[in-house]
């Protein structure tokens, strides 16, 4: 793609290549606070060109595992890239590595799965509107914070099984909390999402993930940059240089995009009335 600028008697031609599609990895291993899981997931798919109005192509061809340094579990495709290992009880304080073959190449991802609090309830409060956001009742959480812990949350809200995320800036400072101003305390009536207010008839999920610091520092500039450009975390990963931790054994100059998490997650429902 060529682009043409113009300033005074000084032309200046400036081309844009378009980038080769990379992997891109979107997924975590869960230890269930609340319920147990045994069940994980990732998706995997490739890349858009940056000057692309296409989206990413899911990836169902690769060999996906995870390690624990004893134990290995294997992956298998289910559709749509999205790759899933049952029987599969995370630990918490455990070292996973992921291991993805795809086109010739080798991926990695190695993350210590964080323990961390749970919800401790959710409820239902009214909210007026502010700085544009829509008047009426919001899913609010309530949690505990630990005491003398650096402790890292990631929130997400379903409402109707429908993952709901607005990249605002100020959902940004609010979906993605480090505990630096409320270590120990116990958070009331917390609003992570006020884009999103439920009626009656909903069921509503909310979800605390309690994640590693340097997964927080991903989230926290995917977040701000999503906020910046009006672009959706749902889909295809922005054009911008966030580092994950998607690492090219291969070709080092090729690292995939993403990041592979380990958490400790605490899920909560409740149907409005």
């Amino acid at each position: 793609m060529g682009l043409l600028l113009t300033a005074c008697e000084t032309e200046i031609d400036l081309t844009l290549p378009d980038n080769e599609p990379r992997l891109v990895v979107e997924g975590n291993v869960y230890y269930g606070l609340n319920k147990p899981i045994n069940k994980q997931q990732i998706r995997l798919s490739l890349s858009a060109n940056y000057t692309s109005n296409e989206l990413s192509n899911p990836i169902t061809n690769a060999a996906v595992s995870v390690s624990d340094g004893t134990a290995k579990f294997v992956y298998a495709h289910v559709g749509n890239g999205v790759y899933e290992a049952a029987n599969f009880p995370a630990k918490p304080g455990t070292t996973y590595q992921l291991t993805i073959l795809y086109a010739n190449q080798t991926f990695q991802a190695t993350e210590k799965l964080i323990s961390g609090p749970a919800l401790d309830s959710i409820g239902v409060k009214f909210f007026p509107s502010s700085f544009g956001s829509p008047v009426g009742d919001f899913l609010v959480l309530h949690m505990t914070d630990p005491v003398d812990e650096k402790n890292f949350y990631l929130w997400k809200l379903f409402i109707n099984d429908s993952l709901k995320i607005n990249p605002s800036p100020g959902n940004a400072l609010r979906a993605i909390q480090k505990d630096n101003f409320f270590n120990g305390q116990r958070l009331i009536n917390y609003l992570p999402y006020d884009n999103f207010p439920v009626v009656k008839g909903d069921y509503a999920e909310m979800q605390q993930l309690n994640i590693s610091e340097s997964m927080f520092n991903y989230c926290n500039a995917l977040f701000g940059l999503t906020s910046a450009e009006g672009l959706s975390l749902a889909g295809d990963l922005p054009p911008g240089n966030i580092k994950g931790n998607i690492k090219n054994i291969s070709n080092p100059k090729r690292d995939g995009l993403g990041y592979f998490g380990a958490c400790s997650i605490s899920i909560l429902s409740k149907q409005i009335k």
